[in-house]
């Protein structure tokens, strides 16, 4: 059996370290500057910064590996959100196993 899952919003989904997210600011000006810019800084990982994929392979990598462990005859292969579950014969509450190791 096969189970295909997409994992949704994922890179809004891993939080960032408060410390970190003034590294994540950007500054949005204002109609011809009649105002002073507004500063925004991202609370999650945000899409499009160069190593935002990488942190996200991490992170998918670590939250799937108790299951990896605790199904070694399991195939599990991912990529960024997607995920691959191959199996003889996949439990009924698989989906609910993945959203606790997951959640």
């Amino acid at each position: 059996q096969i189970l295909i899952i997409d994992l949704k919003d994922c890179f809004f989904t891993i939080p960032l370290h408060v410390s970190d997210r003034e590294k994540f600011a950007f500054s949005v000006p204002s109609i011809n500057k009649q105002e002073p810019s507004k500063r925004y800084q991202w609370t999650v990982l945000p899409q499009g910064m160069k190593n935002s994929p990488t942190i996200c392979q991490y992170y998918v990598s670590w939250a799937l590996q108790p299951l990896r462990q605790q199904f070694n005859t399991w195939l599990i292969y991912h990529y960024m959100d997607d995920i691959l579950c191959a199996a003889p014969q996949l439990p009924n509450d698989v989906i609910e196993t993945f959203e606790k190791a997951l959640s």
